[in-house]
């Protein structure tokens, strides 16, 4: 699927190429011929749709005014007619070549599936177990995402399961729930094939919503903070696994660990930025059998980036970006957070990362890397200017040699460039 942001840019550089002569006017019209018929506004597919949803909508209400007066067997004979129904016009419309009309029908047919469980169990007045019926409503968008090749349905299943996990988590008091691999990985298998990108976040963010539930129950009891050094290894596994997929390319899926990764990388360093700044949260957590696998799959995952990079110009900033961020809460486990030291260095870690991750975002050309570091770097600015270093004359100047090492740092880039820019023959001034 093209982006619309893709669309704008490519047809900029087309115009511009077209000016400089590298390409011709007849190639370029061919290009946006292609994109044409690749992609586009498919009117017809969606106005179907929408009269589609509102004559389901139209029969649900007149089913929900007359439900009480409906023999059992009535009501399931409707639920079924619903699911079968839905399933055949998607089959139709699959034959006619209207991929998007079958994949609605079909993402129809999962949503009454789900919504004839809950009504079954209330008609037969079933216990109140809802992570089973999700686990049903799980199985059936997998099945049909298999038979149909339906990305809706893949949806509902990822949402699903979803469901299931956190109801079964959250009824062991935070046991780990090994059985959602058992759905998740074909699941994931599906979602690898698919040029889908809300079946490819989805993957990606269900994946991060087990790892969230690894530590235990933190939600329900008391929450300490070696849960931030969990998230920051884990938003830095996410940012390496993506880096990679970008650079190699062709790993659409894995690169949708990128955004995601990136944001909670820069939430959980800005967090730590203000604890450590603050009296009462300025205390080391406890480092748990978590903590540590995640470094580790962290580290590995860094490694791997930058060794196996093709393009290292951004791979080598950014896996020094992500060490910075994962020394950040070793300086709380050291014992250095509660004195003055520790606070400048947490501070200047913290810039040192932001800065690490513009200058990877600039070299390679990748702007979700220089919009995290520009964000990070303006919000542990204002972080800092709310909560002091020490006094305001230890944060002025805190502010002062940071500001000159960047100067400094500016100024050999600009002739580090100017060196590389130079050609093999010219001799330096």
């Amino acid at each position: 699927m093209l982006t619309g942001s893709y669309r704008k840019r490519l047809e900029a550089d087309l115009t511009r190429w077209v000016g400089e002569g590298l390409v011709t006017a007849e190639s370029a019209g061919a290009i946006r011929r292609s994109l044409a018929a690749e992609g586009g506004f498919r009117l017809p597919a969606l106005l179907g749709l929408f009269g589609g949803l509102l004559i389901a909508a139209s029969v649900s209400a007149f089913v929900a005014a007359n439900w009480e007066a409906m023999p059992r067997l009535l009501k399931l004979a409707m639920i079924l007619a619903g699911v079968v129904g839905a399933l055949g016009m998607a089959a139709r419309l699959e034959r006619r070549g209207s991929a998007a009309g079958a994949d609605a029908a079909a993402t129809c047919a999962v949503l009454i599936f789900g919504a004839g469980i809950a009504l079954i169990g209330q008609m037969y007045h079933l216990p109140a177990d809802w992570p089973a019926g999700a686990l049903m409503v799980a199985l059936g968008g997998l099945a049909v995402a298999f038979l149909m090749g339906s990305n809706g349905a893949l949806v509902v299943t990822f949402v699903a399961l979803c469901a299931w996990s956190g109801g079964r988590w959250q009824e062991s008091q935070g046991a780990i729930h090994l059985p959602f691999f058992l759905i998740y990985l074909p699941a994931l298998w599906l979602a690898w094939g698919r040029q889908n990108r809300l079946v490819h976040h989805l993957a990606v963010l269900a994946l991060g919503f087990w790892l969230v539930m690894v530590p235990g129950d933190w939600f329900g009891r008391a929450f300490d903070y070696g849960l931030l050094a969990y998230g920051l290894a884990i938003s830095a596994a996410f940012v390496a696994l993506g880096a990679m997929a970008l650079d190699r390319g062709g790993l659409a899926l894995l690169g949708c660990c990128l955004p995601w990764g990136l944001l909670g990388f820069v939430v959980m360093l800005d967090f730590e930025l203000i604890r450590i700044l603050d009296l009462h949260g300025s205390r080391a957590g406890r480092a748990s059998w978590a903590n540590y696998a995640a470094y580790a799959a962290a580290l590995a995952a860094i490694a791997a980036c930058a060794w196996l990079a093709r393009d290292r110009r951004f791979a080598w900033p950014l896996a020094l970006a992500l060490i910075f961020g994962l020394v950040v809460p070793l300086v709380f486990w050291s014992g250095l957070a509660v004195g003055l030291p520790g606070k400048v260095v947490v501070a200047s870690l913290v810039l040192a990362s932001a800065i690490a991750l513009v200058i990877a975002g600039v070299s390679g050309g990748v702007r979700r890397l220089t919009l995290a570091g520009s964000g990070l770097f303006g919000l542990a600015i204002l972080i800092l200017l709310w909560q002091t270093i020490g006094t305001l004359l230890d944060q002025s100047l805190f502010f002062l040699v940071a500001g000159a090492v960047l100067l400094g740092l500016a100024s050999g880039a600009r002739r580090l460039f100017a060196r590389l820019a130079r050609p093999p023959g010219e001799a330096a001034p």
